[in-house]
């Protein structure tokens, strides 16, 4: 008798174990598969709008977002990637051989859609690196390394699992920052 209670009690809870289970999977942790969680993957190419256009007129990014979120209307964005800043030839002077920045951002935002349009805007801090080699090699290759503020607002249109848009940064302060205009598109990678 003690045998076949220990048996139901035993298949009881496996039952209500496997209930409990099934419910936790619906209504569990908000961000994990609802199917509106991605990763996006994007090209970046645009002008410098400050005073660092005249030595790097032109930048070219490769940015990466993780979009966490359970509804259509909005999601918490991780953002990250690097963004290059090359001095064009004609504006080093005679002793480099080359120059540029190279940014890398980690910042955090939000994503609001409107129906098939969308805006983010994001904040965070970057490293930021500016390289000098010269054209006589007795002299090493300058090397900068800083940290410094970085923030961005995206507006953009949606197109399918492709983001299409116009992105503008900022890293740095007033006014020794490098400000820059982007035009990507980023494939979204849904998880």
């Amino acid at each position: 008798m003690k045998t076949k209670l220990c048996i139901l009690a035993l298949f009881g809870f496996l039952t209500i174990g496997d209930q409990l289970y099934a419910q936790s999977r619906k209504t569990g942790n908000p961000l994990e598969k609802n199917g509106l969680n991605y990763i996006g993957l994007g090209l970046e190419v645009g002008p410098t709008l400050n005073q660092f256009s005249k030595s790097y007129p032109v930048h070219f990014g490769l940015p990466v977002k993780v979009y966490l979120g359970r509804q259509k209307k909005g999601r918490l964005i991780f953002r990250t990637g690097i963004h290059y800043f090359p001095a064009p030839d004609k504006n080093l002077s005679t002793d480099l051989r080359s120059a540029h920045y190279l940014i890398i951002p980690l910042a955090i935002g939000y994503r609001r859609n409107f129906q098939d349009w969308y805006v983010e805007g994001s904040i965070g801090a970057a490293s930021t690196q500016f390289r000098r080699t010269y054209t006589d090699d007795v002299f090493p290759p300058t090397k900068i390394y800083y940290q410094e503020i970085n923030y961005g607002l995206e507006v953009g249109k949606q197109l399918g699992n492709l983001d299409v848009g116009i992105a503008a940064y900022n890293t740095g302060p007033f006014p020794l920052n490098i400000l820059c205009l982007g035009i990507k598109a980023s494939y979204r990678l849904k998880w």
